[in-house]
């Protein structure tokens, strides 16, 4: 079986560094590299709906693992037309270096973590303890959901913040924010396909949309501002996370975040 694998894999490696020798041609390689419970589903169904484009998968695996490049996959796809794929991936030098080599645009999708941590319990509780950003058993759903909640901010949130820092420090990303695409999906889909170099028509995005809109979209509440309910425990671990980043105090992210913690809190209080 590896004998098979390291075969097939030499092959799509051969036949990538062949293709490159006689075409320049790429096509347009969008990479949704998301937060968990941000609507990538519903942008990479729609991106994928697109005329010309194809969803297809990057990762070697899913589940619990994490979501790395993976290399056999790209040279597969490297000279096969326009595709999207999505993945929970933060960055790194080594994955800077294979979007470069095989001409991605990396879309980044984020969202405010108060609003996150809410969706990932209900994530948690109505659909599966499997997740590739941190180690949730059985046990954790016994919790109620104040429990529940700080669990998932000191458990999981790590990930996120690292995330968020990793592609905060890449200029050559196109960030998008959750409450925008939702907010104005339209309007986002079309600076996603520009951004990778293509112009959108009225009549195709319309295409786009129905599949944005559809029942495989996996969103769960999709309102902005879930977070001010989180409990004050959890919003103060929160807080507290956030303050490991300084050189992000006046970043508009944080400061958006800051002041939905800081409803929750009030909230509590109360």
């Amino acid at each position: 079986m590896r004998q098979t694998n390291r075969i097939i894999s030499a092959a799509y490696f051969a036949l990538d560094a062949v293709q490159a020798a006689f075409s320049r041609r790429h096509g347009a390689h969008v990479l949704v590299a998301c937060m968990p419970k941000s609507a990538s589903t519903s942008l990479t169904n729609a991106i994928g709906a697109y005329p010309g484009f194809r969803k297809i998968a990057l990762a070697a695996a899913y589940g619990d693992r994490e979501q790395e490049l993976c290399q056999i996959r790209l040279s597969r796809y490297n000279h096969r037309g326009n595709y999207v794929a999505q993945q929970h991936l933060r960055n790194s030098d080594w994955t800077q270096r294979l979007i470069d080599q095989y001409k991605l645009s990396p879309v980044v999708l984020i969202r405010d973590l108060p609003d996150v941590v809410l969706s990932f319990r209900d994530h948690l509780r109505r659909e599966s303890h499997e997740s590739p950003v941190a180690f949730f058993t059985r046990a954790h759903l016994q919790q109620d959901d104040a429990a529940l909640e700080e669990s998932v901010v000191r458990l999981a949130m790590p990930w996120y913040l690292n995330f968020y820092a990793g592609w905060r420090r890449e200029p050559r990303v196109h960030f998008v924010a959750y409450e925008d695409l939702v907010k104005d999906p339209t309007r986002v889909i079309g600076d996603v396909l520009r951004f990778a170099g293509v112009e959108p028509a009225p009549s195709a995005t319309s295409k786009a949309m129905q599949a944005f809109r559809g029942p495989n979209n996996r969103i769960n509440v999709g309102i902005a501002g879930r977070g001010r309910s989180l409990s004050p425990d959890a919003a103060e671990a929160l807080g507290l996370l956030l303050d490991q980043y300084p050189e992000f105090a006046n970043d508009a992210y944080f400061r958006g975040m800051r002041v939905t913690l800081e409803a929750a809190m009030a909230a509590g209080a109360a």
